[in-house]
């Protein structure tokens, strides 16, 4: 019996798809939501592709395990509201992960929790109205990209540890394979010292780029292979060599960077890196073109430097110009919502964000604060320049408490 099956609840119900009801902009204040006790906010994450914007986050008690889901939303063009696209029938306690593809086409892949001990996928075509079952031969790693979807169909994923290996399934076949386990691209340079694998894109050339992190380095763990696959291959062949592409640290001199987001589309990659400079963090946006494999080159944005005891909580890939990197950062309640719009831009801070917000996402010259408390989710907007937010939505989430228990 597949894994799916096991777990699996009315897959064949309607999926519910629940639209954020606007609630327009009288008033620019902020009425703050009180989230206590928040989750850890590694998997809260966005992307913004040409097709559509979909964010993860956590909702529900987050001081119950059993009662914490995580839930995916889109936004299309056109669209006046965020939309619930959660795919339906599995738990999702143990955290949820989203690779974007091409024409809206989205993977799912949910983390194990309670009794549900391996990973499944969920496909869908449509931009997350309609899912079908798909299995993975390992667990995934709990990192926002540990699932990337290649323009013809191919899914590359980040398994967890111990072996941390990226593997990368046929477009036709569905059949999984090894691309490159941790100590591979640990012996392809001693500039590095590979800790973990942390990331993975697919180009629109169908070639993968792995983040990781360094153990001792200034240099961001990107990596691509030396050589194109054979013809018809899906992935790199076995013993394929690799680079070690990613740009030196700005700022100060870290002791440790590794990736956290890595996104590609059809202009070029775009990601996100964390330093460890004292104790300190430092982030910088990642730039990369799409050309051949072995010439991929990435460029940096200047370092941005949280204060002592903040971290990153939540980031987004996309918006602006397509290449725009949000980073929402704080320490306790205190909130705050950096971006950057490309290669040589500067970090632009917006103004504070609401209090609870746990995830950002920014769609064109727009970003969105989601702030959850319980089964509610309040939406707050602003531009580069504003002075505040303005509340553009709220909605009840339908979560089922009790149901993992």
């Amino acid at each position: 019996m597949k894994p799916w099956a096991r777990w699996t609840v009315g897959v064949g119900s309607a999926l519910v798809v629940v639209g954020i009801v606007v609630v327009g902009s009288q008033g620019s204040g902020i009425t703050p939501a009180t989230v206590a006790n928040v989750p850890p906010a590694t998997l809260s994450a966005s992307t913004t592709t040409a097709d559509q914007t979909t964010v993860v986050f956590a909702m529900g008690k987050f001081d119950e395990p059993a009662n914490t889901f995580y839930e995916l939303f889109t936004h299309k063009d056109g669209d006046t509201a965020w939309k619930l696209a959660t795919p339906p029938g599995v738990a999702d306690n143990g955290g949820l992960v989203v690779g974007s593809g091409a024409a809206g086409s989205l993977t799912a892949g949910f983390l194990p929790s309670a009794d549900l001990t391996f990973s499944v996928l969920a496909h869908s075509v449509d931009g997350g109205a309609h899912w079908t079952p798909g299995d993975i031969p390992g667990t995934l790693a709990a990192v926002p990209d540990a699932l990337a979807t290649g323009v013809d169909g191919r899914v590359a994923a980040v398994l967890a540890r111990p072996d941390q290996a990226v593997i990368e399934s046929d477009p036709v076949t569905k059949m999984w394979q090894r691309v490159v386990l941790p100590n591979q691209l640990d012996r392809a340079t001693s500039r590095c010292g590979v800790s973990a694998i942390t990331a993975v894109a697919v180009t629109s050339a169908n070639v993968p780029v792995v983040g990781a992190g360094c153990a001792h380095s200034s240099a961001v763990g990107l990596f691509v292979s030396k050589g194109p696959p054979p013809s018809g291959a899906v992935a790199p062949p076995t013993g394929a060599k690799w680079s070690l592409v990613g740009p030196v640290f700005g700022g100060r001199t870290p002791s440790a960077t590794s990736v956290v987001r890595l996104e590609a589309g059809l202009t070029g990659i775009t990601g996100l890196a964390k330093g460890d400079v004292d104790g300190a963090v430092e982030l910088m946006g990642l730039w990369g073109d799409t050309g051949a494999t072995g010439g991929i080159g990435f460029t940096g944005s200047p370092a941005l430097v949280l204060p002592s005891g903040w971290s990153l909580l939540s980031s987004g890939i996309g918006g602006g110009g397509g290449r725009g990197v949000t980073v929402l950062v704080g320490s306790g309640a205190s909130r705050r919502v950096e971006t950057t719009d490309g290669p040589g831009q500067p970090w632009v801070r917006l103004a504070t964000a609401p209090t609870g917000t746990t995830a950002v996402a920014t769609v064109g010259n727009v970003t969105d604060a989601f702030v959850p408390s319980g089964t509610s989710l309040t939406v707050w907007s602003t531009t580069s320049g504003a002075t505040s937010w303005t509340r553009v939505g709220r909605q009840s989430v339908p979560l089922q408490y009790g149901s993992s228990g």
